[in-house]
């Protein structure tokens, strides 16, 4: 299994993103969480910063833990449990980054700023580099390029 299985927009992108499948994603948000509004509102943009930051973890960036906590806090708790699980399970994290994520405890963490990261998960924002399929309207430039991007390398290849 690999990171895009674990996502729990996984069965979304695979679907054809009907009024239907939209009110199945919807229904996976913390409504109670002001954060929300990524998954809520920009689907692809939290995929892509799930994938990527949950890569930086995998590459061995612990300061990436925090990002993925807050990721997560976006999704209901019944989510976020079955996302964290699914780690746990496939032995993704060292069983120190499970805790973190279920603990809700940051205190400790370090909140470096790292320019190089930032630019990396800015690019995959544009570029798509996890070929996410976007069938419903295209809102944002970024989704309007990671979708030219996709088409263009599926013809290519």
């Amino acid at each position: 299994m690999d990171i895009r299985e674990i996502s729990p927009l996984y069965t979304y992108w695979l679907s054809e993103q009907t009024d239907e499948d939209e009110k199945g994603r919807l229904l996976m948000a913390d409504v109670d969480n002001k954060s929300s509004y990524l998954f809520v509102k920009e689907p692809y943009k939290w995929e892509i910063l799930f994938q990527s930051i949950s890569r930086e973890i995998l590459s061995g960036d612990n300061d990436s833990v925090r990002a993925l906590h807050i990721l997560l806090m976006t999704i209901n708790k019944d989510e976020k449990e079955k996302v964290i699980a699914s780690f746990e399970r496939e032995n993704l994290f060292d069983k120190s980054i499970i805790r973190d994520l279920q603990s809700f405890s940051f205190e400790d963490s370090s909140k470096k700023r790292k320019p190089f990261r930032f630019i990396k998960i800015l690019f995959a924002i544009f570029t798509n580099p996890y070929g996410l399929v976007i069938k419903r309207e295209k809102k944002h430039i970024y989704e309007k390029t990671g979708y030219f991007i996709n088409n263009l390398i599926s013809k290519i290849t």
